[in-house]
């Protein structure tokens, strides 16, 4: 192993420390006095978000906890030879860049709206890092195997697709003017059509998460009937052409399967 990829990999390591340091502080913390915003939000411990038409329910900031899980897999797996080259030449250092910004969005987040304006503008860069590695991976280094799929991957899938909701919410909740029903219902729909996008490419991950949210949106947002439809809808669109994909798969396996049954008995005279 070259001294770039040893010291990539360890830079990989404490970038994941320091998240997962930073995420204890702002969450078990005592919270910061600021200039408190009408309509907060708790999601977790000293952690709150304005309310906005596009806040999502609070069991969907959950995923943060499957992303970090399944990063962590890929910090473990990045060590094993068959993730060399897709950590080295794909993830590079897009993971801890990202990793050292998230660091400074969570100590830089508040309640106050420069705040989470300033804030908004680190996620979106965030947000560009992890697309970079994620485009990366996904256009040149296909997965071998189900544990490239798990820990290289899967992580960084739904963590572009997260990253892309975390920080339009931030924008929502950082400009007042966004956070109008008309503006909501758009970017739900413009979601949608990402979402649908992205599962015709074969991304159901990432389609997945993008549904994810908008179903969170539904539930959370159902006194507000534009929100609730426009939710509901993108959100089925998006798992309807996920379930007719893998019904697609699950039967061309099938008659695959059965197309080589019957290519061995006729080709095999011990058959009956």
């Amino acid at each position: 192993m070259s001294r770039y990829n040893l010291f990539l990999k360890i830079s990989n390591v404490v970038a994941y420390i320091l998240v997962i340091a930073a995420n204890t502080v702002v969450h078990v913390g005592d919270s910061k006095p600021d200039e408190p915003v009408t309509n907060s939000t708790l999601i977790s411990g000293n952690w709150t978000v304005p309310e906005t038409y596009l806040l999502p329910a609070t069991y969907t900031f959950g995923i943060w906890g499957l992303i970090h899980a399944l990063l962590f897999g890929f910090i473990i797996y990045q060590w094993f030879e068959a993730a060399e080259t897709a950590t080295v030449e794909g993830v590079k250092f897009y993971y801890v860049t990202a990793s050292i910004l998230t660091v400074v969005w969570l100590l830089i987040w508040g309640n106050s709206r420069i705040r989470i304006l300033i804030d908004a503008f680190v996620l979106a860069a965030i947000s560009m890092n992890v697309f970079k590695a994620f485009d990366n991976i996904s256009t040149h280094y296909p997965p071998k195997d189900f544990k490239d799929r798990l820990f290289i991957h899967y992580p960084f899938t739904i963590y572009a697709a997260w990253t892309l909701i975390a920080t339009i919410l931030n924008f929502w909740a950082a400009i007042p003017f966004l956070n109008t029903v008309f503006f909501s219902t758009i970017a739900i729909i413009c979601l949608g059509v990402v979402g649908y996008d992205y599962n015709k490419n074969h991304d159901v991950v990432f389609s997945a998460t993008i549904a994810w949210a908008l179903v969170g949106i539904a539930v959370r947002q159902q006194d507000t009937l534009p929100i609730l439809i426009a939710s509901s809808v993108s959100s089925g669109v998006i798992l309807g052409g996920i379930l007719r994909k893998w019904i697609s798969k699950t039967r061309a396996y099938i008659e695959l399967r059965r197309t080589r049954l019957r290519d061995v008995g006729e080709t095999d005279p011990l058959l009956p």
